[in-house]
């Protein structure tokens, strides 16, 4: 599976720059960069199942990957934090 299809698979927004992503409202987290195609492949899983995992756990409102030429970066939305109770 490419990077792309990783992401479609978990139903994660892909970008193609860092700065996109940041646009959008998402927060950065880890970068790899790996040295072929086949490795960025798994960088990608390796990021978007961390990141999956943030979503089941409600910290996480929307995730996404920025996949750039040499390098794949995670990215999620924070959900919302309760409003306090007064």
């Amino acid at each position: 599976m490419t990077p792309k299809e990783i992401a479609t698979q978990y139903e994660a927004k892909v970008f193609d720059a860092p700065e996109a992503a940041k646009v959008a409202g998402f927060v950065l987290t880890e970068t790899m960069e790996p040295r072929n195609v086949w490795n960025k492949a798994s960088a990608a899983q390796a990021i978007v199942t961390k990141l999956a995992r943030l979503k089941a756990e409600g910290k996480a409102a929307e995730i996404g990957l920025v996949i750039e030429p040499w390098s794949v970066t995670g990215c999620y939305v924070p959900t919302e934090p309760e409003p306090a109770a007064a």
